[in-house]
């Protein structure tokens, strides 16, 4: 039953389009099936809480003050609205509740070879979907504008950028991560067919060099930098730093972005970098000059929204759903919706899931689970990185997906403990 579980969770999360099934008023957010499929599934496992676990703790602990964030936000500060506040907030347990559901049901003497495989075919179908939509047209369900959500098929348009299932391309890249690092690390261990491992982590290269995603790009070479030298690879650093220079000179979008960055950004706004402006609307007019728009609205409209929120209330926030849809950086996010205690309960998580991954590799001698749990927690590591620049912990199939990961690995890590 466990297997079939993390195959119906894992399928639907990664491959199905984000089709919706039912719209929620005034939001961008609809119920779509992998939430009917995650409630079921809680309904069912009936879900056991532990109490002596630190990682378990500082989850509670964040739900709780997320919950007080939420209630602050609606009914103290009145800076939240009622519906999409508790929403927002109900989102963000759904996408924990995976935790408990991957910690509870994986065995990883009878589940981690068929989790890597089942990650691996996910890969493969998300990243021959993206090739489709590059080449042969095949459909893109969006969901970054009000119309897109409704669940409209359309074609890449020119100049646009892959999103294969997910709702945008800096998602896709993001999900990447993880089979590329994962692949990474099953290369260095004992891993066969090696063939058809390498060729897989070329087509999610490709793919991932598609989305033309810089954070990304940037984070997922740091990432392989430090799972390298975790595994003792050091050779391999400077086959990576080759394959990182020749993906960024065959992505003409990759190199076009950075260079826009570097040259009508950097050399031109050079002390509006270091600036904040607060008039949203200067953000979103044509610029007189040549400039990164990216940046330019994170910098002049998003960031300071966010910031603004937060000195309304430093302590919880200004409530779920205060800022919109987007902040494009997650730490601003977490200060603006859920506060000082918000943005530390969350963090804390990571921390005390680094420690005990950090512990257990270090005493473990089983190099498949060794080399998964290193994967999985560079893989975090590097959406740590691009969450300066997205809200990639809000976006749902990076989020349902990493927290299912995040359980599995809690459950490698402590498997023997009493």
């Amino acid at each position: 039953m466990s297997k079939i579980i993390f195959t119906l969770l894992i399928l639907f999360v990664l491959i199905y389009p984000k089709f919706p099934l039912t719209a929620i008023s005034g939001s961008f957010v609809a119920i779509r099936l992998e939430d009917i499929l995650i409630l079921l599934t809680l309904l069912f496992l009936n879900i056991k809480l532990i109490k002596n676990n630190p990682l378990h703790r500082s989850i509670y602990l964040y739900l709780f003050i997320a919950g007080c964030a939420a209630f602050s936000g609606i009914f103290l500060t009145k800076t939240a609205n009622l519906s999409q506040g508790l929403l927002h907030f109900f989102r963000r347990v759904e996408y924990l509740s995976l935790f408990f559901v991957g910690f509870q049901i994986f065995d990883p003497k009878k589940h981690l070879s068929f989790l890597i495989n089942l990650l691996l075919f996910a890969s493969l179908i998300v990243s021959a979907y993206g090739i489709g939509q590059q080449y042969l047209r095949f459909p893109i369900i969006s969901t970054t504008n009000s119309e897109f959500s409704k669940g409209l098929a359309l074609s890449l348009g020119a100049g646009a950028r892959i999103n294969s299932t997910f709702a945008g391309h800096y998602d896709l890249a993001a999900f990447m991560l993880f089979p590329l690092l994962l692949i990474i690390s099953l290369l260095a261990g004992k891993a066969r067919p090696k063939w058809l491992l390498a060729s897989l982590w070329i087509l999610c290269y490709w793919v991932m060099l598609l989305s033309a995603s810089r954070i990304t790009f940037a984070s997922l070479f740091i990432a392989i930098t430090v799972l390298l030298l975790i595994l003792k690879k050091n050779n391999w650093l400077i086959p990576m730093v080759i394959i990182s220079i020749f993906g960024f000179m065959a992505s003409p979008q990759l190199r076009g972005r950075y260079l826009d960055l570097i040259t009508n950004y950097i050399s031109v706004h050079a002390e509006e970098v270091v600036r904040p402006v607060f008039e949203t609307a200067e953000a979103l007019q044509a610029p007189i000059i040549p400039e990164d728009r990216s940046l330019n609205i994170r910098l002049k409209a998003e960031w300071p929204k966010a910031l603004r929120a937060f000195y309304k209330n430093p302590i919880f926030g200004s409530g779920f759903s205060s800022i919109g849809l987007a902040s494009d950086n997650e730490y601003l996010r977490l200060l603006a919706e859920s506060g000082s205690l918000g943005f530390v309960s969350f963090l804390l998580i990571f921390f005390r899931y680094f420690i005990i991954i950090k512990n257990k590799i270090s005493q473990n001698k089983n190099i498949l689970e060794n080399n998964f749990l290193i994967a999985v927690a560079c893989a975090v590591f590097g959406l740590l990185l691009n969450a300066v620049f997205i809200d990639v912990f809000t976006a749902s199939k990076i989020a349902l997906t990493t927290w299912l990961l995040i359980g599995v690995s809690a459950k490698i890590a402590t498997q023997y403990e009493k």
